[in-house]
Parts: structure tokens; sequence; C-alpha cells
């Protein structure tokens, strides 16, 4: 019973949940600055049966990102290839974004190396592995 209210919730941790419960903030947000003070994120895909998971996001420049390792084998990354809607909780607050998986080299290098100075990690910074996808968030 317990765990069945846990997946009625959102997620918990690696658990994944269902809905995300909390104040939806419908105005477009066009910085994302604030998520540094967040830590992780959490994102709802499959609006129709909500999927949700606990996710690394952060800014560059105010442009919110989601990393995804291993993303092929994510039940997540399915959903959103199905449909780009979705909505990602920071903190207390659910905002309606669309998800758009960043293919530039050059914007995924530049965006893993900002995760990587934001996480205070000891340079050089390694390559971005074939298997990490990176998403970019745009508020709808």
């Amino acid at each position: 019973m317990v765990i069945a209210l846990l997946m009625g919730i959102g997620p918990l941790d690696r658990l994944p949940g269902a809905r995300l419960v909390g104040n939806v903030v419908d105005a477009p947000i066009a910085a994302w600055g604030f998520v540094e003070r967040a830590g992780h994120c959490q994102l709802e895909t499959r609006p129709q049966y909500p999927h949700s998971v606990t996710v690394n996001c952060w800014h560059v420049d105010g442009q919110l990102y989601i990393g995804c390792m291993h993303c092929q084998d994510k039940v997540w990354s399915h959903y959103v290839d199905r449909t780009k809607l979705a909505r990602v909780k920071i903190a207390s607050q659910i905002y309606p974004v669309i998800l758009e998986r960043a293919t530039n080299a050059q914007e995924v290098a530049f965006s893993w190396a900002a995760r990587w100075d934001q996480l205070a990690r000891v340079p050089p910074v390694p390559e971005v592995p074939e298997h990490y996808w990176l998403y970019r968030v745009t508020s709808r």
C-alpha cells in the first residue's frame, strides 16, 4: 500500500512515480538561473498517464538542460520521443515545458563542461560519453 501511494505522487529518489504534485507556474520562464539552488529536478513525461523521475538539471546562461546517462535504456526518454510535452518540478514549483534533444555536438560539449564546472569537479573535463543525451528545456 505504501509503494502504491508513493508511485502515485511523483518520484522518490531513484524510484519513478506518477503525477507531480505542487504549485503549477503557468507564466513562461525566460531565464532558468534559479535552478542552481534546487539541486535535482523532477521530470514528468507522458501527460496522458504521467510517469515521473528524478533528473539532473542545470542552466547555462539561463537555458535549462536535463542530462541523461544511458538514456537509450530509460523508459522516460522513450516517452519524450513520443511527445515532447512534459512538466518539470524545481523545488516546490511545477513548470509546463517542452523537451528537445540537443544533437549539436558543440552545444552538448559546452553544456557538459558547464555542468562539470558547476559541480566543482576537478579539471580537465572529460569528453562527453557516447551514451549521454542532453535535453534542452523550454517553457510553454
